[in-house]
Order: structure tokens, then sequence, then C-alpha cells
């Protein structure tokens, strides 16, 4: 589950096929734990979360605060269900004319969503959003409880480190 979503995540960033990418990441793990061992996962971890938490910053002061304000965003979701499917062809073209969509029909969000609560885009009430947090939460239980790295981590740290590093 974790390795197809950051294939997924390489996908949509760079275009490379998200087969190769679930074969590539593996490997990048597997290079830098035998050459750095158990310090090296541990390094590796902070260092993500490190990463993750720069990128969520700079993202919350973009979009938040620079570029867009919560209220444009929430305005601009709620108009676009309004949208035709020709509104949206030429919405989707190089030169506003529906002859020039570069977009396959179905491909691009825009008009209403099957399945959400009067078609919204700002609806918790999606039977896909449902079904995303049922297989989310039972797959993250399966990758705390059932995860070999979790218990190796554990064992191998001194007891006292290992508490700290939980928390």
């Amino acid at each position: 589950m974790l390795l197809l979503g950051g294939a997924a995540t390489v996908e949509a960033l760079t275009g490379m096929d998200y087969r190769l990418a679930s074969f590539l990441i593996p490997w990048g793990v597997i290079l830098y734990t035998a050459s750095g061992g158990l310090q090296a996962t541990f390094l590796a971890s902070y260092i993500h979360t490190v990463l993750i938490f720069a990128v969520l910053i700079i993202m919350i002061f973009i979009v938040y605060i620079k570029v867009y304000s919560s209220d444009v965003i929430y305005a601009f979701l709620d108009k676009t269900i309004s949208y035709t499917e020709e509104e949206c062809k030429i919405i989707f073209s190089s030169n506003n004319t529906v002859e020039g969509t570069f977009f396959e029909a179905g491909t691009y969000a825009c008009g209403e969503v099957s399945g959400n609560r009067d078609g919204s885009y700002l609806t918790m009430l999606s039977s896909d959003g449902l079904m995303f947090g049922i297989i989310n939460i039972v797959g993250n239980f399966g990758t705390v409880f059932v995860d070999q790295s979790y218990w190796q981590s554990a064992i191998a740290a001194r007891p006292s480190s290992a508490a700290r590093g939980y928390l």
C-alpha cells in the first residue's frame, strides 16, 4: 500500500510509469540500509520527516497566505460543479474553443462528481471517500501491527531510546 502510494506520487510528479517506480523505490531503501544498517534507517526516517514538514510549511505559505485564501478555493470548487460539458471543454482548451481541448472527455475535474452529495467537491458525504477511508484504516492498522520494521526497530534499540523514539 505504501509502495504503490509512493509510486503513484512519483508518476504524478514526474510522469514515470508507476510499475517502474514500484521497482526502483525499494532499491533506494535496500542501498541505504545495506550501506548504513539500522542507523541509516533511523536517520532516513528523521530526514523524511524533516522533508515532509518543510514541504507542508511551504505549501501552507503558498496556498493559504501568498496565492490563494481558503475562501477563494471554496468559491472556485463551489462554482466548478455548475459548469456544463461544453464549458469544461472550453476551460481546458488551448485556444478557448471546444476543438482545442487538450484533455480527453472525462479526464478533467469539472462538473458534478458522481457519488458525492449534490455532486459537490466540498462534501464529506462521498461513497468513494467512505471506501477510501475504510481501506485506509484497515491498511494502516496492518502497517502498524503487522509490519516487521516496527518490531525490528524496537527490538534492536535500547529500551530507553526505543520508548523515546516511538513517542
